[in-house]
């Protein structure tokens, strides 16, 4: 489940639902492989690594602080609020960034990274148990 995109000085943001274990090392590669994809993501020297925040649930105060904080004039956030059973991800993404890289396709490009990062995990855990 996702809202309606939400514009605010410059950034737009979508709430992504998501299940439990996303896991921050999962969810960071799978930004990772958008910012290998997307040059528009790199432009800036920013790197997968410090555009994704994980808040631990119920510190709803500090999340939303942190979505109005978009500093540093970084291209994307990924805000995961995790809420143990279940959360969400704010995504947050600079206007100019959008124009070339739209939801559409931004978010497509995501859930295809996450699904690819949990496929490769499931490999390498039963190649060890072999």
């Amino acid at each position: 489940m996702s809202t309606r995109p939400v514009a605010t000085a410059g950034y737009e943001s979508m709430t992504v639902q998501v299940r439990a274990g996303v896991g921050e090392r999962r969810l960071v590669a799978a930004v990772r492989s958008l910012f290998v994809r997307h040059e528009v993501l790199r432009a800036d020297g920013f790197t997968a690594e410090s555009c994704v925040h994980r808040v631990s649930l119920p510190s709803c105060l500090v999340a939303l602080a942190a979505v109005e904080d978009v500093s540093g004039d970084v291209p994307l956030r990924v805000l995961w609020l995790d809420g143990g059973a279940s959360g969400r991800i704010v995504l947050t993404v600079r206007l100019d960034v959008l124009a070339r890289l739209p939801w559409h396709v931004l978010l497509p490009g995501l859930v295809s990274a996450w699904s690819a990062s949990t496929h490769l995990r499931a490999r390498r855990a039963s190649a060890q148990v072999s």
